[in-house]
């Protein structure tokens, strides 16, 4: 069965979620950067309300090499995220070489206490050698990533997907996925369909601040669940 997993940021992106349907979420704040570590109390909120969530834990925005001072924030907000309900922290970085930073994985190793509690992110995608990194990963215990398999779009990037599936690991695939991708990806095998689902809107102009909001919309939501319960009638 292929889960759908919408990437949201607050309580109203959670809520909406799930009253669309969909299996659970992945939270993160700031998601106009890709998103960074979510809010505590959302992260508590949520899982009162019984939807599962994974959560993102990202030290700041931009490229995915960690100092070692991030490298230890980051397993400290990975320890506290994990005790405030989420199921899974999404976590990743890359060493200055341009592949898996062991060290990082080794600390939310730690953080976590148990392998099956960590997704590794979409570093991989960013990385030179995402093959050698999958098997690094399933060595150590870890059997989930969230990928596009190194393309724009998840469906681009099929033939990668397939390959980290072939070895033996549990695929979120995500970038750019839509309805109409949900039946390529799901024949690959994948566990989940990862999408923001967002739709902008901005109030009264101003010329001091940025109004614009990205929110999780409904019936986007509804349109990727209703894709995959289509496919799940057929398989």
């Amino acid at each position: 069965m292929t889960a759908v997993e919408i990437c949201a940021s607050t309580i109203r992106d959670v809520a909406v979620a799930m009253e669309a349907g969909a299996d659970r979420v992945e939270l993160c704040s700031v998601w106009s950067v890709g998103g960074i570590t979510p809010n505590v109390v959302v992260v508590e909120a949520a899982a009162s309300m019984g939807m599962p969530v994974h959560a993102l834990i990202r030290p700041r925005e931009g490229s995915f090499v960690h100092t070692t001072s991030e490298r230890a924030w980051a397993a400290e907000e990975a320890k506290v995220i994990l005790d405030c309900g989420a199921e899974r922290v999404v976590v990743g970085g890359l060493c200055e070489e341009g592949t898996l930073d062991e060290a990082y994985l080794d600390a939310m190793l730690d953080a976590a206490g148990d392998p099956e509690c960590l997704v590794w992110h979409r570093a991989i995608d960013a990385s030179k050698d995402a093959l050698s990194d999958v098997r690094v990963l399933l060595d150590k215990g870890v059997r989930a990533v969230l990928t596009s398999g190194g393309a724009i779009r998840a469906v681009e990037g099929s033939a990668r997907i397939e390959s980290f599936i072939d070895l033996g690991m549990q695929v979120v695939a995500g970038g750019g996925v839509k309805p109409e991708d949900v039946e390529t990806l799901a024949a690959l095998g994948v566990e989940a369909v990862h999408a923001s689902c967002r739709a902008t809107t901005a109030s009264d102009a101003s010329p001091l601040f940025d109004t614009a909001v990205h929110l999780v919309d409904y019936e986007k939501v509804c349109a990727l669940v209703d894709a995959c319960e289509s496919w799940r009638s057929k398989a």
